[in-house]
């Protein structure tokens, strides 16, 4: 066969339509493992940053009735659209203190799963904006971890809190997340990419 034979379009074009398509898979499982890891790797993070509140525990995880009774008894969020404005000023800075006001805000996208408020894709849409925002503004785990203690303290002092119990939350939380948690998640972890 002549090498002539191979330029004609009845062969070229079969061949590089074939190229293409395999080039077009390969990048889609490129991206696809990209985009699996960037979730992933934000889940570790949000759970990095509330369990500064929770102590570890994820909120989305609680039955729905303890969910939807907290949400209403905490921040009078009966619904989604209550849910949504709470969040809103939590994000827009509610006491001052965006540590204390933003990470709260990420707990509270959990519960709000967990109270079947919102879903998955919403949740963690709403997550990644706040913790990019975190990463922005702070610099390290420690960092963060000392702003939100601040915003904690100061909440509690205007609410006439004592109790020593609530005021040593953070400082009995920081040696699991410093020894167990944070190690395992860079603080400047991508967590979202244009897909």
């Amino acid at each position: 066969m002549e090498s002539s034979s191979f330029l004609r379009p009845a062969v070229i074009v079969p061949i590089a339509a074939v190229v293409v398509i395999a080039l077009g898979v390969v990048i889609g499982l490129i991206t696809l493992g990209a985009s699996k890891r960037r979730a992933a790797a934000l889940r570790r993070w949000v759970h990095g940053a509330y369990a500064l509140w929770t102590g570890g525990e994820d909120c989305g995880t609680w039955a729905q009735d303890r969910a939807t009774a907290s949400l209403a008894s905490w921040y009078g969020a009966t619904g989604p659209g209550h849910l949504w404005k709470v969040i809103a000023e939590l994000k827009d800075g509610q006491t001052g203190n965006p540590a204390w006001d933003q990470v709260r805000a990420l707990d509270l996208l959990r519960i709000g799963r967990a109270a079947n408020f919102l879903d998955d894709d919403a949740c963690w849409t709403e997550a990644g904006k706040i913790a990019v925002g975190l990463q922005r503004r702070y610099r390290s785990w420690d960092e963060l971890a000392a702003q939100f203690e601040a915003g904690m303290l100061a909440w509690h002092r205007r609410s006439n809190v004592t109790d020593p119990n609530e005021l040593g939350r953070v400082q009995r939380h920081l040696p699991t997340l410093t020894q167990s948690v944070w190690p395992a998640i860079p603080f400047d972890a991508t967590l979202v990419g244009a897909d």
